[in-house]
């Protein structure tokens, strides 16, 4: 019964109304991923648009990233309650595409890069590049007055995101702090963390703010923490869906990467840097059998604990010193300072 109830408030509410107004039935996009997936479909959405010259769009993702779909100039018309393709009244639209990708599905392991995948599902073909992403006015104009005021050091402005995630994505908190003591002692004074204490999936974590950065952590909305992104120099974090539009706004960034790679997330002319895990068993989330982080890595997630700081200060002082034109991948086989 809450099923058809749920069903039948979606009709009223948002397919209804755009059914009136264009005469045609509209098209479905869903992704109940993170930031990072949600951002991913947008190559592939993009063209699958053009198969629907009259229809308006809806996009079903979580509560949280309702305003991504907007700022990737999918559509305003955004639905955050749950939705089944299987179980959904499929005769209310022209189309539902549904995103998957291979690392999801049982039994095999990306080959390509996310986007590449998710456009080889719907038979579209586009390049691999991160979608550009609109920043909404009122958050810029909030980014920009954060980080010219009084509180805001002078010089470069690197943005840290240290979580949280998956426990087995995030790296050491003294390492983190190691870090800012070494940019520091470069004249890298302009610190600021970003990010919420709360994960989508994993509910509210323990406090990570680093003490002589400039905390903004539970204090931006999604669309301010990517307006500072986008007036940033630099942005350093884990693999994160941060991390991702940092991308997607041709940020330069730096992330640090153990259970995942880097070469199935982005594509190779990525405004984003890698540092990459030595660990024998580095990638093991592309890997069939997959030894995956929500059952628990059985190694103490040694590939993100070999990660040096030394190995990300480079990183990070490269791309700095590069002004953001250059793209690498730093494979490590050095122990943490």
């Amino acid at each position: 019964m809450k099923g058809k109830v749920k069903r039948a408030w979606l009709l009223l509410k948002t397919v209804l109304p755009l059914w009136i107004r264009t005469r045609t039935r509209p098209v479905l996009f869903v992704r109940a991923g993170a930031l990072g997936d949600i951002i991913c479909t947008f190559p592939a959405a993009l063209e699958l648009k053009k198969r629907h010259p009259r229809a308006a769009f809806v996009y079903s993702c979580l509560p949280d990233f309702a305003s991504l779909p907007v700022m990737g100039g999918i559509t305003p018309h955004v639905i955050t309650e749950s939705i089944d393709p299987k179980s959904i009244w499929r005769f209310l639209f022209s189309a539902i595409y549904h995103f998957t990708y291979q690392d999801e599905q049982s039994g095999t392991a990306s080959s390509r890069t996310i986007i590449a995948d998710f456009c080889r599902q719907h038979q579209v073909t586009v390049t691999a590049a991160h979608p550009r992403l609109q920043m909404n006015a009122q958050a810029l104009q909030r980014a920009q007055s954060l980080l010219t005021g009084p509180d805001m050091k002078a010089g470069p402005k690197i943005i840290l995101h240290l979580g949280p995630s998956w426990p087995v994505r995030e790296w050491p908190r003294e390492n983190w702090l190691s870090l800012v003591r070494e940019l520091q002692g470069q004249g890298v004074i302009g610190l600021i963390q970003i990010g919420s204490s709360k994960h989508v999936e994993l509910g509210t974590g323990a406090d990570n703010s680093l003490p002589d950065v400039l905390s903004l952590v539970n204090q931006l909305t999604l669309e301010e923490s990517l307006a500072v992104i986008s007036l940033s120099d630099l942005f350093i974090g884990i693999d994160s869906g941060l991390l991702h539009a940092a991308a997607a706004l041709r940020i330069p960034g730096v992330g640090i990467f153990g259970p995942t790679s880097p070469q199935f997330r982005f594509a190779p002319d990525s405004s984003c840097s890698f540092v990459v895990s030595a660990a024998d068993c580095q990638g093991c989330h592309h890997r069939v059998p997959r030894l995956h982080w929500v059952s628990g890595c059985p190694y103490g997630i040694r590939c993100m604990k070999i990660i040096s700081v030394a190995g990300v200060l480079s990183a990070c002082l490269a791309r700095l010193k590069s002004g953001g034109t250059k793209s690498m991948t730093v494979n490590l086989n050095l122990t943490h300072d």
